[in-house]
């Protein structure tokens, strides 16, 4: 616990000093909406009790205080209490920062000696094995449950324990093979540029799994993962212009086959407003829609800043190849991994879904991996 040193009230804000030497200044109305009483906060639920509209425009007229706790009187009588390891959450700097995902960056096939690899068993039935799976994500935005089945069903198994299955237009859990189902280049045996996936959606899915349960008679295949924030970072230390130029210019992309038509505008690199991190990339160099630009400027620097920014995608130094085998389930964080293949011959089969973003971060912050 952290106590209360002095309390001092002026100009309709309390000012807390903590014992810690920390110092926070708390608004009247902010106050007021955050009374922790049965009238104002409803416990069971975690959820306020009352509509901001009906939240009283009243004035503190008593404070009292002690180590642990800060009690208010305000003019209409009302009386509110707030322990003082509640108070303290809210200095905005350390609040803020305890918000922020601090991803690891890497390049290259190094991070395979990185990124956990987890029994599928210790996944599904313990917390320490859940438990570094999503640190895994979180750090590197990879993870491979090995020792899994090769099938649909036990690949939905981890699927479900990652956060639970996506439907989306090509389903839920889906299985495929190089016969086209979707009008998609992944429906191929063709080389693949590494990517991200759903561009065209709204919301992009927030987990890819993979499951490559069978490649017989054939070669290749092999997948491709590089860190889009790494070459973000590059491309800022490098050609800053363009780096200010995809985060903020809006590029569409499109989906297009019988009874569907997708399509989203949003820049290449999303960031942060405040923290001016990057928080998701939308680099997909097959899925862009035609565009018109206002200018000729802005048509080249389209050209140009995407240009520099693919190549550190498809630099090899950057990324790491490797071959899926049946039994190794791969999840990735699709905000920030893009993915690809080497072509193949052969028969391939993959199974595995999407995870909603929503979904997986939900996981980790009930672990108490992220605020």
């Amino acid at each position: 616990m952290t106590g209360i040193k002095e309390v001092k009230f002026t100009d309709n804000a309390l000012e807390v000093q903590f014992i810690n030497g920390t110092s926070i200044t708390y608004e009247d109305c902010w106050l007021r909406d955050h009374c922790r009483c049965s009238t104002c906060y409803h416990a069971d639920t975690f959820q306020r009790a009352q509509h901001i509209l009906d939240i009283p425009e009243s004035k503190i007229v008593d404070v009292n205080s002690t180590e642990s706790q800060v009690v208010l009187t305000w003019d209409d009588k009302h009386q509110s209490r707030y322990d003082s390891d509640f108070l303290i959450k809210f200095d905005y700097n350390s609040f803020k920062e305890g918000q922020r995902l601090k991803p690891v960056l890497w390049h290259g096939k190094a991070v395979n000696k990185k990124i956990a690899r987890i029994p599928v068993e210790a996944f599904l039935n313990s917390k320490e094995g859940t438990v570094k799976a999503f640190q895994s994500l979180l750090d590197y935005g990879v993870v491979l449950i090995e020792g899994v089945p090769p099938t649909l069903e036990a690949t939905e198994k981890v699927c479900i324990a990652l956060g639970g299955v996506q439907h989306t237009i090509f389903g839920g859990m889906w299985q495929f093979t190089s016969k086209a189902v979707h009008a998609d280049t992944a429906y191929t045996n063709l080389p693949l540029a590494t990517h991200n996936d759903n561009t065209y959606f709204t919301e992009a899915a927030g987990l890819q799994i993979l499951h490559c349960i069978e490649h017989s008679e054939g070669t290749g295949g092999e997948t491709v993962l590089v860190d889009g924030f790494y070459g973000a970072s590059r491309l800022k230390a490098d050609f800053p212009q363009d780096y200010d130029f995809l985060t903020t210019f809006e590029l569409e992309a499109e989906y297009i086959e019988e009874g569907h038509h997708h399509k989203y505008s949003a820049p290449v690199i999303q960031i942060d407003s405040k923290s001016k991190d990057v928080k998701q990339i939308r680099f997909n160099v097959y899925d862009r829609a035609p565009m018109a630009f206002s200018s000729s400027s802005e048509c080249r620097s389209y050209y140009r800043s995407l240009k520099h920014l693919a190549r550190y995608y498809q630099d090899p130094e950057n990324q790491w190849q490797f071959k899926l085998q049946p039994g190794i389930v791969m999840a990735m964080d699709n905000f920030r991994v893009l993915h690809g293949r080497t072509g193949f011959t052969g028969k391939r089969v993959l199974c595995g879904s999407y995870v909603a973003r929503s979904d997986w971060l939900d996981k980790a912050r009930s672990l108490r991996l992220i605020q």
